[in-house]
């Protein structure tokens, strides 16, 4: 990945961790902790429809890319001016721990 342009960077996230927490039935009840407030690139990739329990459901995909940081994992998510971005994957593109790309999808 060359190096972002300035300003490229120009949308405020806030990464958000999980937090699972025993239901008392066996399973859990996830909720999500702020973590940090970062600057972020935030870009659509695409969009797809489709039907779950007989009503249609479209499910967005974008990529967010940030500057390089250690704890962010699969499974967190970004909160974007409203909108939840469930991380699906992370990349370190040329492995110099500069950025991270995050392929993410919001689900509507």
């Amino acid at each position: 990945m060359n190096i972002l342009p300035i300003g490229a960077l120009r949308h405020r996230v806030t990464l958000e961790a999980p937090i699972d927490a025993p239901d008392g039935a066996g399973g859990f009840s996830r909720s999500f902790a702020p973590v940090a407030d970062l600057w972020a690139r935030v870009a659509s990739v695409g969009a797809r429809e489709d039907f779950v329990e007989q009503r249609a459901e479209q499910a967005t995909s974008l990529v967010v890319t940030i500057r390089w940081r250690e704890d962010v994992v699969k499974d967190m998510r970004f909160i974007h001016r409203g909108r939840r971005l469930r991380i699906q994957s992370v990349v370190d593109p040329d492995e110099r721990r500069r950025f991270l790309v995050c392929q993410c999808e919001e689900i509507t």
